[in-house]
């Protein structure tokens, strides 16, 4: 019974600093169900992950499972400019079997172009997907998958169980601070480790608002991995080992 207290109090007040941040026209609404979600997933998750270096051995089998789709990207990309408009995406879902109403497919859009190009990327592609599945709604009647890409929604499980890693106090956010201590945890050194946590909550924090979303830490991921769009062939950032 207390573990439930607890878990409750946890998700209300997570709630409380999502309607504070909706007050101040801070948030989306894909936004508020992402923070709300991945909330949810700390308050309960058992995560096996004991540093970050043990995720950083993952990498390559990350990069793979998103490779592994870039020919689904490239079949919706109907007219080879290498990103995805409006329409190009919503028939790129019913292909997946995925479905969701054109407004909802367009805030999907518009949450993940994350450059502001009004053109969906491979690397912010990925987004879309990883916001679908872990927003999760079943698709056709005895589709078990929901994307109709199990081996990619394994993959964001993973990193979504990194992020509730990285998320100590469980709200949904990681905070700079829960980055450092996260990342000094994989170096006893301290000093290294605090400027390595510094430069990692620097490359995750797109917005500069101070704190890092489930989407923000994806969006990084796609490049740590060695992932790039299609237009790229240089310049993506890897990420080595903190010890």
């Amino acid at each position: 019974m207390g573990v439930k207290i607890w878990r409750q109090v946890g998700i209300e007040s997570v709630m409380g600093l999502i309607q504070s941040q909706e007050q101040k026209g801070q948030l989306t609404k894909i936004e508020r169900r992402m923070i709300q979600a991945m909330a949810e997933r700390a308050q309960i998750a058992n995560v096996v992950l004991k540093t970050f270096n043990t995720f950083i051995l993952k990498f390559p089998k990350i990069d793979a499972s998103f490779e592994a789709v870039r020919e689904v990207f490239n079949k919706a990309d109907k007219n080879g400019d290498g990103s995805l408009d409006m329409d190009e995406l919503k028939q790129c879902l019913q292909e997946l079997q995925v479905e969701y109403s054109d407004q909802e497919i367009e805030e999907f859009h518009h949450e993940s172009d994350m450059d502001s190009t009004h053109g969906i990327q491979f690397k912010e592609f990925i987004v879309v997907l990883a916001l679908i599945y872990l927003l999760g709604r079943p698709t056709h009647t005895g589709v078990k998958s929901a994307i109709g890409l199990p081996d990619l929604e394994a993959t964001f499980d993973e990193i979504a169980e990194a992020f509730v890693f990285f998320d100590r106090n469980k709200d949904g956010y990681v905070s700079k601070k829960e980055m450092i201590w996260a990342i000094n945890e994989a170096s006893p050194s301290g000093r290294h480790g605090h400027r390595i946590g510094v430069q990692r909550f620097e490359e995750m924090d797109w917005d500069k608002d101070g704190m890092i979303t489930f989407k923000e830490f994806l969006f990084a991921f796609t490049d740590w991995v060695g992932l790039e769009n299609d237009e790229e062939e240089t310049g993506h950032n890897n990420v080595s080992s903190t010890s």
